[in-house]
């Protein structure tokens, strides 16, 4: 059926967005496939290679917190492109002056630092666009379809990236991502557009107020209460697939060799993009249940897990790899549906904001906590205890259920 102009014109904001936040993901992944072999290759420390993360970590936890300041003196539009520049034009300074720059690990670590700072401030403004260009009904199919390309870019990326870094120089490789994520500045631009005019004008009121504005949305608001501390707990237990206990897990449960470390990564991915397609599929459904989808995406998973963990069998763990994409895609996409619609879009950024300081705090003890597991107890204990949260999760998830009688997409739970 042709569409009309009228249609088309109502799907370029989403399309535009669709390809900057594909490019930008890809363009991430570049980046710190990129900076970490350097750093690697020329200290030949491990421990400085992990100080990378570190500092990203630490810059986003910093941004988090200061966010809310910076939303509130600048129009959301106008933060969602210039950080995205800011972030883009430090990247072409790093391009220019690659060997300078890369000759003191130090001053590489401050352009590190300050563009961590930048991808803190504007990651939950990204988050929080889909719903300022979509309408709530077609929410489900818009992230299921923004959660297959990215997930395909990032499996592209990590695969392709140090073959590139190999063959054709960091500076080639940083070169090409320097120019997607210009790209993706010019496709935000051209998203900003359609929803400039709708942005509301910030009250004024004190920063500390601002700090803890998203904190409180999350605390009263039952329903997001929940889900938050759900994500927290599935957090937790996203820890366990860090590439260390999935290599110890190939070797002492599996009994193969480092390439099958490979194989589980790809398993994993296929099932990511596959459990995306099939969001696709069944978006309606999601939508009119989407607190009941998060609770059998969480169990499934749980199951699976659960199962992994307990195996011996190598194909059977790349089959259960394949089969935990769709449950944990369904469960994802429900929830990030669930805040979209049920927060007014100026307060996004600001919980996205506040979520993110939990996830990434949450997830840097567990990471911990999973290597304690996995030396002392062993690495099956590692995914039994994984499995536990994720099943905890889905029970949270049941209790939702019974708690919200109406859908959950036709109750207002606004702030």
């Amino acid at each position: 059926m042709d569409l009309s102009i009228g249609d088309i014109m109502k799907r370029i904001p989403f399309y535009s967005f669709w390809f900057a936040k594909t490019s930008i993901a890809l363009a991430d992944v570049i980046y710190i496939m990129v900076i970490t072999t350097f750093i690697y290759q020329k200290t030949d420390s491990a421990l400085m290679a992990s100080l990378f993360p570190l500092f990203k970590a630490l810059a986003n936890l910093i941004a988090g917190l200061t966010s809310p300041l910076l939303y509130k003196k600048f129009t959301f539009s106008k933060l969602l492109v210039s950080l995205q520049g800011l972030k883009a034009l430090i990247l072409t300074f790093l391009l220019l002056g690659f060997l300078p720059v890369t000759n003191h690990v130090y001053v590489l670590s401050l352009f590190i630092l300050v563009i961590s700072f930048m991808e803190g401030w504007g990651n939950p403004l990204l988050n929080s666009v889909t719903p300022k260009i979509v309408p709530k009904e077609n929410l489900v199919k818009a992230n299921s379809s923004l959660s297959i390309t990215t997930q395909s870019v990032q499996i592209a990326g990590y695969s392709f990236t140090g073959f590139a870094v190999i063959n054709w120089g960091h500076n080639s490789t940083l070169a090409f991502n320097v120019v997607l994520l210009w790209v993706s500045v010019l496709a935000l631009y051209i998203t900003s557009k359609y929803f400039i005019n709708n942005e509301v004008q910030v009250e004024n009121k004190s920063k500390w107020v601002l700090m803890n504005e998203g904190w409180g949305i999350l605390w009263r608001n039952q329903t997001l209460r929940m889900v938050t501390l759900m994500d927290v707990i599935e957090g937790m237990a996203g820890s366990i697939w860090i590439g260390a206990i999935t290599l110890v897990y190939v070797k002492e449960a599996l009994n193969q060799g480092e390439q099958w470390w490979g194989f589980i990564n790809a398993s994993y991915y296929i099932g990511a993009i596959f459990g995306g397609i099939i969001t696709l599929f069944i978006a309606k459904t999601i939508q009119k249940h989407l607190i009941f989808s998060m609770a059998i995406g969480s169990l499934l998973f749980s199951i699976f897990t659960l199962i992994y963990g307990l195996t011996s069998i190598p194909i059977l763990a790349l089959l259960l790899c394949v089969a935990m994409g769709p449950a944990y895609q369904i469960r994802d996409v429900a929830q990030q549906t669930a805040f979209q619609i049920n927060i007014q879009t100026e307060h996004l950024p600001k919980v996205y904001a506040s979520q993110g300081i939990l996830l990434s705090t949450v997830t840097g003890l567990s990471i911990f906590l999973m290597g304690f597991i996995a030396d002392f107890v062993g690495v099956r204990a590692v995914y039994i205890f994984g499995s536990i949260l994720i099943f905890i999760s889905a029970i949270l998830s049941f209790t939702l259920v019974k708690a919200n009688k109406k859908k959950f997409s036709t109750v207002d739970f606004k702030s």
